[in-house]
Order: structure tokens, then C-alpha cells, then sequence
């Protein structure tokens, strides 16, 4: 069972203290990674008795642990937390399987109060290094939690995909997030890594690089373009996965450009017989987009 689903397995499981306890715990993430009785009794407005017995609840149950210096919030915890503002504001009323699991997240299906299918991304940065992911993102040096990386890079990928929206409906439509997790509209289609034959594949290639061109426009580079992050249904294309995009103003920016162009080209090359060439193609998207 994965880790969010443990969480929304346990839901039903915890009462009222135990989700005041938790929220203790996620608002103080940002100043403090271990918490006592005498400091949660105060914030939760529990007697520490009370406290003590439900932290042992919530350590039987994986959402926190326990060491010498105090308690401390585990990643079930803030899953668990974050299913219950969800629930509570009916963004999201059932959870549905996971559809999708990389290094850096989980998707899941899930269905609003409308019964609307709904895509829930949970980000999971550490699964590679620390220092790996430093260098590759546009993260502040003062994160020393990887839940804390979590809810950054969730909160980077949501504001760019708020930016966006309503550039082109190649982007994925966000409709809240909480925490490190984004909600976001169903997106249907095929990984274009997965698709064995194109009707027509000069024609997806030229909205990629046409969506390319509308978020250079608007700022942004995607970082990590390839045939992975890329949906096709219908000729139409979606772009996913945007946490790690660079603003074209930066100083790598024509380097990060070139990869994702070179990556999509050469996959189209190799896969479809598709050829382009990329200094073209990287001209052409400045041109355009200027």
C-alpha cells in the first residue's frame, strides 16, 4: 500500500484531537522539526495528559515518531492532514487508484462532491539526493526538511500552472493546493512514450513545439521535456510536470531550452522519423515568441 493510500485508509480512524494534534504539527513545520508535550498541549489547547495519549495513537499509526528530542511529523502525517482539509472543503470526496508514481511524486484519481474526476499530485522529493535536487531546482537554501522541499516545490509547480492556464489548454488546469499536494482537472490521454503509432506526428511535434513557444512567451521553460511527461489524445497534447521549469531569464536558460528541444526532436527522429532540426526549431520559438 502506498504511502497515500495508507493515509486515506486511516482517516476514518482519527477523531477530532488527533487531526488538532496533526495540525499543530504541519503549522509548525517551518519553524520547528521537533515538537514536545509542553509546546503541542499549548497549540492543540490540550491538557498533556490528553496529548500524550493521542500522540501514542498517532505513533501506532506511522503518522509521527518519537525520539529523544521530541515529535516529529512523518510524511503519512501530512497526507493524512492534507485528505482532511480536502475532504472538509469537498475539493475532494473520494480517492480513486494511483495512476502514476515517478521519483519525484504520486498521481491518484480521485472524484469531487460533483462526482468530477479529479487528479491529486503528491510530491515525494527524496527519492534522489538532496544535494542532486538542490542543483536542479530553484529551491531556497534555508529548506532543511524534505516535507518542507515537498510543500515548496508544490507551491512552485502550482503557481507556475496558475500562471499558465489560460495560455493554452495544453497546460494542466490546477485547482488548489494544500501543503505538497496540487489538485488539478482530469487530464486524459497516452504518455506519448508509450504510443506505438501516430496518425499524423509532424503534426504533434509541431504543437509541442508550439506549446514550448507559449510558455517561453510567458516566461518559462519547461526543464524536463520529454517523451514521459508528454499526453496525447487525439492529436491533442498535454504538457505535465512543470516543479522543475526555469524563468528564460535566467543564466542556463538557452541550455535548459536546448535539452528539452533536443529531447523531444530526438525522440520524434528515432521513434516516429520525424526530422528537425533544433537550431531551427530553437530560433523559431524565440522568434515567435518575442
Amino acid at each position: 500500500m502506498s504511502t497515500f493510500s495508507k493515509a486515506g485508509h486511516l482517516v476514518s480512524l482519527l477523531n477530532k484531537s488527533d487531526f488538532k494534534i496533526l495540525k499543530v504539527f504541519a503549522s509548525s513545520l517551518k519553524n520547528r522539526q521537533f515538537l514536545n508535550l509542553t509546546t503541542l498541549s499549548q497549540y492543540a489547547n490540550l491538557s498533556q495528559g490528553l496529548i500524550e495519549h493521542h500522540l501514542q495513537r498517532l505513533v501506532k499509526f506511522g503518522l509521527i515518531s518519537k525520539s529523544n528530542i521530541g515529535y516529529t511529523l512523518l510524511v503519512t502525517g501530512l497526507d493524512i492532514y492534507v485528505l482532511k482539509i480536502l475532504s472538509n472543503k469537498n475539493i475532494i470526496t473520494a480517492l480513486g487508484p494511483q495512476i502514476g508514481i515517478g521519483k519525484e511524486a504520486e498521481v491518484y484519481l480521485a472524484h469531487d462532491l460533483l462526482d468530477q474526476d479529479r487528479i491529486l499530485k503528491m510530491f515525494r522529493l527524496g527519492r534522489s539526493s538532496f544535494k542532486q535536487i538542490k542543483r536542479t531546482r530553484d529551491i531556497s537554501a534555508g529548506i532543511n526538511s524534505w516535507l518542507l522541499l515537498n510543500i515548496e516545490t508544490a507551491k512552485k509547480e502550482y503557481d507556475i500552472l496558475t500562471y499558465l492556464r489560460d495560455s493554452s489548454s495544453s497546460f494542466p488546469t490546477p485547482l488548489y493546493r494544500s501543503f505538497h499536494c496540487i489538485v488539478m482537472e482530469a487530464i486524459y490521454g497516452n504518455r506519448l512514450s508509450d504510443i506505438e503509432n501516430l496518425t499524423d506526428p509532424e503534426l504533434v511535434l509541431e504543437k509541442i513545439i508550439n506549446n514550448i513557444t507559449i510558455a517561453y512567451r510567458k516566461g518559462y521553460i519547461n526543464g524536463d521535456l520529454n517523451e514521459y511527461n508528454i499526453l496525447v489524445s487525439d492529436d491533442n497534447i498535454s504538457i505535465l510536470d512543470w516543479p522543475q521549469a526555469v524563468r528564460v531569464d535566467t543564466v542556463n536558460a538557452d541550455t535548459v531550452l536546448t535539452r528539452d528541444v533536443k529531447n523531444i526532436l530526438k525522440f520524434f527522429s528515432k521513434k516516429f522519423n520525424v526530422e528537425e532540426d533544433s537550431h531551427k526549431i530553437i530560433n523559431k520559438i524565440k522568434r515567435n515568441a518575442s
